[in-house]
């Protein structure tokens, strides 16, 4: 990050690199636990359960951090807003993330065979767009001149999601094996949770470009 912050706090640097760190860490606990759940190793997927839990909770920390050190001594007066908007933006991932966790730890939806590896497929691919918006993010901070190429992956991924998505909604609600409508629904339910996460990632991506567009006028 030695571009936007080279005649500024150092301290705050390092609350944003750490809060970057936290909300990459929490994408590859949900991944993971996602992933484990559909190989039905449920005391592993808990253990990550309780890991997302920490990760968004130290997210939130260090969010609190960055805006209590960018208010206090009006760091980066010209840039403040859009790392403000651009934080608070990203902070919605781990939050969904979590629920996510929480949402499969409480309810157990049953996931048929057939659709294990659709469910999986939509997993990777919704990560992936999250993954792409972190290094779109690094490249921001870091002026790389990478931004627009990780956005432009961005939008590639979330729209590979939503293809799963449909897909697997098509594949549950035509299964013959699946007799009961509300099993059909909650499977959707849980397709259109997972495939949140890129949703997420797509709108944030819109945010940094806007805001590299800024920089560059």
């Amino acid at each position: 990050m030695k571009s936007l912050f080279r005649n500024h706090s150092k301290e705050l640097e390092d609350e944003i690199d750490a809060y970057l760190k936290a909300i990459s860490r929490g994408g590859l606990i949900f991944k993971e636990g996602v992933l484990e759940y559909l190989k039905g190793k449920e005391e592993a997927f808990e253990i990550r359960v309780k890991e997302m839990t920490a990760a968004e909770k130290e997210a939130d920390e260090k969010l609190k951090n960055i805006k209590y050190k960018l208010y206090a001594y009006n760091l980066i007066p010209d840039a403040s807003g859009d790392i403000l908007e651009l934080t608070d933006a990203l902070d919605e991932l781990v939050d969904r993330a979590k629920a996510v966790h929480l949402n499969l730890s409480i309810e157990k939806p049953q996931i048929p065979d057939f659709a294990v590896e659709s469910f999986k497929d939509l997993t990777e691919a919704s990560c992936q767009a999250a993954d792409e918006l972190m290094k779109g993010v690094r490249s921001f901070f870091q002026n790389t001149g990478m931004v627009e190429e990780h956005v432009n992956k961005v939008y590639f991924y979330e729209g590979e999601a939503d293809k799963l998505e449909v897909a697997i909604a098509r594949q549950v609600f035509g299964s013959e094996s699946i007799e009961r409508l509300s099993h059909k629904m909650h499977l959707r339910y849980f397709v259109g949770r997972i495939a949140s996460i890129s949703d997420i990632a797509e709108d944030v991506a819109l945010k940094l470009s806007v805001f590299q567009l800024k920089r560059n006028i």
